[in-house]
């Protein structure tokens, strides 16, 4: 049971990156990634997929991707869902 408790303890402290002290306690932050979500990347991807360049990310910090995607000189915005990976056409820009 000791051998258990000690693997356990070696583990924990392997996994977290050793014991922080005072000092580093306060600046421990835990980074939740959601597995769900397809970058901004990938959809900025996706939308010249489409046949348009250059595509330029419009926002990429709201729950909707925004693009601005030029196709046969005319600007077009486009919209992705970046959890159902829906790609929506909003209109030409300007």
């Amino acid at each position: 049971m000791k051998t258990v408790a000690a693997f356990t303890a070696i583990a924990v402290v392997l996994a977290f990156g050793g014991i922080p002290t005072d000092a580093e306690a306060g600046k421990v932050k835990f980074r939740v990634k959601d597995n769900w979500r397809i970058s901004c990347n990938t959809a900025r991807h996706m939308v010249r997929e489409r046949g348009y360049s250059p595509v330029r990310i419009k926002s990429c910090v709201t729950p909707v991707y925004s693009f601005y995607a030029v196709k046969k000189g005319r600007t077009y915005i486009f919209r992705v869902d970046p959890r159902t990976r829906s790609i929506w056409n909003e209109g030409r820009a300007g």
